[in-house]
């Protein structure tokens, strides 16, 4: 059909056509036909699915309840997020939230209280008690519940410094509360001195009868009666005779010195224990004063370099205006060495200041050179000892150390 059809046209427009010509006319029309029957089918197919896509969706079947919700989402949000707590509210309510020992002596334990009650409607947890500077409480415990109505009793010791003066403690305590979660409890002192002695310290010498020590006075400020319970120094450098049995407001004591002990311990300090109730002891430091001083005690270098010499000056002087001789001087790891030794004998001389001549004692003035060796082990430091043995007494000792430059 579609053959004739394409022929009937072909010699309308164009007359009878050759053998050759209407076969290449009818492939061409085919091919057109192809093309519109494809874009027809597209346009049905699109039609098709357009139509479908119109349709309403059937409806689908739930096994679900289609019951509308009670509450919103934000609702339900907000109800799971609000706590669950049970009715009332816990409240702690203190006697008085501060305590004040009033004056106290130094070093002494006092203890006082803190009365509380639950005035709330809900029971009252204590959730943690955090005592300040060694407090120790007692009473209540962490965990401990009060009920409506109920109290208790919070107990608190605190030990007195030394050192005289206004002193404030405090007490945190942490409860369910939630006016005041955290509460603060406040102790108040002031530390005095109920004994009082002198000398503060000792100053003692080698070279006088009894090391020159003075007696020692020990009183009560406060009138209370007491007793000498013990008398302890460095060593048993120093003693004293007393009468534990004795009592009274005021004692002096008149120490011995063993000069000997002394002189290998020239610095110490004596104890004398008390019975006053509220002064076990007191201390006295002593300090004596060396046969020679040593001007620089030590000496510190810095930037030091391998094999390149130092030079210092040290000074050796007799503390006691006396007379004395350096028998050896020696470096125990060999970095050192006196290049030149200068005695100045011991003589009066002029004051300038007042007017008057004082004694000095004998002087020596040792010129030294040290020489850092090459570092070993990458060191950065240097150290030795230089000795000086007087004659006919004490080895004296000066450390040396050095810091070698970086490099």
């Amino acid at each position: 059909m579609v053959k004739n059809c394409v022929e009937n046209w072909i010699v309308a427009r164009c007359g009878k056509p050759s053998l050759s010509i209407t076969l290449a006319t009818l492939l061409a029309c085919g091919v057109l036909l192809l093309q519109v029957g494809c874009q027809s089918g597209a346009s049905d197919t699109k039609s098709s699915v357009a139509q479908a896509e119109q349709q309403p969706a059937p409806p689908v079947a739930s096994a679900v309840s289609q019951e509308p919700p009670t509450q919103s989402v934000s609702q339900e949000t907000a109800a799971q997020a609000k706590p669950q707590t049970a009715g009332g509210t816990p409240k702690l309510e203190f006697k008085a939230m501060a305590q004040n020992f009033g004056d106290i002596g130094p070093e002494t334990t006092h203890t006082t209280k803190f009365e509380f009650k639950n005035v709330g409607d809900a029971p009252l947890r204590i959730l943690g008690i955090k005592p300040c500077c060694g407090g120790v409480t007692r009473g209540v415990k962490a965990g401990q519940e009060f009920a409506p109505g109920q109290g208790g009793t919070l107990e608190v010791e605190y030990r007195a410094g030394n050192y005289p003066g206004p002193l404030s403690r405090s007490i945190i305590l942490d409860t369910n509360d939630p006016d005041q979660p955290h509460a603060s409890l406040a102790i108040k002192m002031n530390v005095v001195y109920r004994i009082e002695h002198s000398p503060k310290g000792l100053s003692l010498f080698l070279k006088k009868e009894n090391g020159g020590c003075s007696a020692i006075t020990v009183k009560s400020t406060d009138g209370q009666a007491f007793s000498i319970a013990g008398f302890r120094a460095t060593s048993n450098s120093l003693t004293a005779e007393f009468d534990p049995s004795a009592k009274a407001t005021q004692f002096v004591l008149k120490p011995k010195a063993d000069m000997e002990k002394l002189a290998r311990n020239k610095q110490g300090q004596v104890v004398i224990a008390l019975t006053h109730p509220e002064c076990k002891s007191v201390t006295i430091p002593y300090d004596v004063t060396p046969e020679f001083s040593l001007t620089p005690q030590q000496f510190t270098l810095f930037n030091i370099k391998p094999n390149q010499p130092i030079q210092r000056d040290l000074w050796i002087m007799s503390n006691y205006e006396e007379d004395f001789d350096i028998e050896t001087v020696s470096s125990q790891k060999g970095t050192m060495k006196v290049l030149e030794t200068k005695k100045i004998p011991a003589a009066a001389e002029a004051n300038t200041a007042g007017g008057s001549t004082v004694k000095t004692g004998a002087r020596y003035q040792l010129r030294l050179e040290i020489t850092p060796p090459v570092q070993e082990d990458n060191r950065s430091m240097l150290s030795d000892v230089l000795q000086v043995q007087i004659k006919g007494g004490e080895k004296l000792t000066v450390q040396c150390r050095g810091i070698y430059a970086a490099g």
